[in-house]
């Protein structure tokens, strides 16, 4: 029996190993499949990003004129009040003095 019980485990221990080397071999297969391909850009795709940034710079100057005119808006209503502020206190200091 004992005999037996090491041949069995001999038999185990064999295909183990084969199984293993089968599952190596495979995965090894696999990683040179799956190598990192080399991403070339078409020229459509740089045509493209090259519109998509002329747009981009277009939509920014108009952008910040808007905010420029606005700004002068805001500005100009400012000051006309505090104008208005120093004329009427000039004139409330004519009229006392």
């Amino acid at each position: 029996m004992g005999e037996e019980k090491k041949a069995e485990k001999e038999t185990e221990e064999e295909i183990e190993k084969e199984v293993a080397a089968e599952i190596l071999e495979k995965l090894e297969e696999e990683l040179k499949e799956a190598a990192v391909p080399v991403a070339v850009t078409p020229p459509e795709h740089t045509k493209l990003l090259e519109r998509i940034n002329v747009m981009d710079h277009k939509v920014e100057f108009v952008a910040g004129e808007l905010w420029q005119r606005q700004g002068e808006k805001i500005g100009f209503t400012i000051g006309l009040l505090y104008g208005v502020m120093i004329g009427i206190l000039t004139y409330v200091i004519f009229l006392i003095a």
